[in-house]
């Protein structure tokens, strides 16, 4: 048995996959979000569970508590970025830095081998890292591609005018930010004033708690400077006046506004700064601020960090290809340890298009047995009275059925299941039935509403409660086990928490029947390391085995093969 270590958990799809190989233990793993940690342990008592990758930093004495590893595993989250999104939330996502601490943890563990998984769009150019002064000389050393990118930090004009000369002291930008529940404070009372209905009930409810922050804040510092004291001096007592009924909305909103802007571009400033980016220049134009940084692509990091020790087969795999009723499509990145001597390979597809299973397949069995809507309600008792497919002989393993919880549909929502047809989303819907609750409905994603078609595999299933997928021939949302079932869980594996984080989590997870595939094919590279090793006394030379030259009685390629989907008439309960 070769033993793994499984980082960004999640609920334990990967994990599954694994141990169905029969091949691989899971000794540790590493998951932070509690609902998803919770559900890991119910399903793998087994394993040693760590909260957060941050947390390894002594690997001698990680190694010493947990042993060696054959396999490291996980699928580190990563955000792209582009300049439609850069306004919205975060400049820097800290998502990416956890995807140099996947590859550190592997360079520093020397396991055999790793697997990672990641978005399917892992290699485009919106996956990228700003050039950070913690880089050191690594992207000129692995000879990465650099780009020049401009950062727009205030879509607006500025109205200080000394900005330029202070904004990138991380010691005054420290001071200018506002406490957090400050400026959430103040930015809620401006969002909700901007509501002409609500804006009375808002001032009565609000006004004074305004004033009492404000009057909490403390004073400038000499540092700073006096036009930017006078800025704020003037913005916060027109806070103050509307507050107190003295000045209108109109006359307040200019400087409430400018006044809450500053601050964002104080926070992104800070963002920069707490993450050492190297920022080549600092611009303010008329109608913004900008900077200029240098990035690098996330995958051509990964590729050539981890290929410095690692033979690294990466693609884009289907879970269809493996038997998973779902288009789901995942880069998949494959290493094996250049001294063994053995080339990486990635598994091949066991399932054709024309064969590809369903959602029939996988939960056509379930249409008879109602869900229940509340997360503490009991499991239910199933009986052996259904129509068996392929699939649902491997899925349908426990006599009672766990997590057969559904959102309770509405009404208005009702109505709109009723309307739609299979394959049919939001968009199919009559105007009528959607211009009271969406005001641009012609950006929704075709996800949303979706009716399932039980004759074609499904596509990615993300959290289908959000998306309000819907039953294929009855009028309600997919169930928390309908969606399990669709990424290949078995009825055993049991999901825990809240209702939204069990649909999380199943929407999140690698598909076990997919993760399985991945460990087959990795358990037999491995056995020709050893293999190798055996015969000639180590692989003093170097160099690398052709795997598909090794005779098929030296090793056992336990993959199955798998014929063509014909499953409903051949299985039966």
């Amino acid at each position: 048995m070769y033993r793994v270590l499984d980082l960004f958990a999640g609920a334990g799809g990967m994990s599954l996959g694994f141990l169905q190989s029969d091949r691989f233990e899971i000794a540790a793993a590493v998951e932070k979000n509690e609902n998803a940690q919770a559900t890991y342990m119910r399903n793998h008592e087994h394993t040693a569970m760590l909260s957060d990758i941050l947390d390894i930093t002594d690997y001698d004495m990680f190694q010493h508590e947990y042993g060696d590893f054959d396999v490291v595993v996980g699928g580190p989250p990563c955000q792209g970025f582009s300049n439609a999104n850069r306004q919205k939330n975060h400049i820097v996502s800290q998502n990416n830095s956890l995807v140099k601490k996947y590859v550190e943890v592997i360079l520093n563990l020397r396991p055999k081998a790793f697997v990672m998984e990641n978005v399917r769009m892992l290699k485009s150019e919106i996956h990228r890292f700003y050039c950070s002064y913690n880089d050191g000389f690594e992207f000129e050393r692995l000879g990465l591609s650099i780009h020049n990118e401009t950062i727009c930090l205030l879509n607006a004009e500025c109205p200080v005018s000394d900005i330029n000369q202070y904004l990138l002291d991380s010691q005054i930008v420290d001071e200018l930010i506002l406490p957090e529940k400050a400026f959430y404070a103040l930015r809620m009372f401006l969002k909700n004033s901007s509501n002409e209905q609500e804006r009375e009930r808002v001032l009565e409810k609000k006004g004074k708690q305004c004033i009492k922050i404000i009057a909490l804040l403390p004073a400038r510092s000499p540092e700073i400077s006096r036009e930017y004291v006078n800025f704020e001096q003037t913005a916060l007592n027109v806070f103050i006046d509307f507050a107190g009924g003295e000045i209108t909305f109109e006359e307040a909103v200019p400087w409430m506004t400018s006044y809450i802007n500053v601050q964002r571009l104080m926070l992104h400033t800070k963002e920069l700064l707490d993450n050492n980016i190297i920022v080549d220049s600092l611009r303010v134009e008329p109608r913004g601020v900008y900077v200029n940084v240098k990035s690098y692509s996330v995958f051509d990091y990964i590729s050539k960090k981890l290929g410095e020790s690692y033979d690294i087969s990466d693609n884009v795999l289907n879970a269809a290809w493996f038997g998973a009723p779902q288009l789901r499509e995942r880069y998949i990145a494959l290493g094996i340890r250049n001294d063994l001597g053995i080339q990486s390979e990635l598994p091949a597809a066991e399932f054709k298009p024309a064969e590809f299973r369903t959602v029939y397949d996988a939960i056509s069995d379930l249409e008879s047995v109602a869900p229940s809507f509340n997360i503490e309600d009991a499991p239910i008792n199933l009986n052996n009275e259904y129509q068996a497919t392929a699939l649902t002989v491997q899925l349908r393993n426990s006599v009672v059925l766990t997590n057969h919880i559904a959102t309770e549909t509405r009404e208005k929502a009702k109505k709109r299941f009723k309307a739609l047809q299979p394959g049919q989303n939001f968009h199919d819907l009559d105007r009528s039935l959607i211009e009271d609750t969406y005001t641009r409905p012609e950006r929704t994603q075709n996800s949303i509403y979706l009716r399932l078609e039980y004759e074609k595999p499904c596509g990615t299933v993300t959290n289908v409660r959000k998306s309000m997928w819907i039953h294929p021939v009855i009028d309600r949302a997919i169930s928390i086990r309908e969606a399990a079932r669709l990424q290949s869980f078995p009825d055993s594996f049991v999901f825990v928490g809240t209702k939204d984080s069990q649909y999380q989590q199943v929407g999140n997870a690698v598909p076990p029947i997919m993760a399985k595939a991945i460990a087959l094919k990795l358990a037999w590279l491995l056995d020709l390391c050893n293999l190798a090793s055996d015969e000639q006394g180590g692989l003093a030379n170097g160099g690398f085995i052709n795997n598909r030259a090794a005779a098929s009685d030296d090793v056992k390629d336990s993959i199955k093969e798998h014929g063509s989907r014909n499953d409903r008439k051949e299985v039966s309960a």
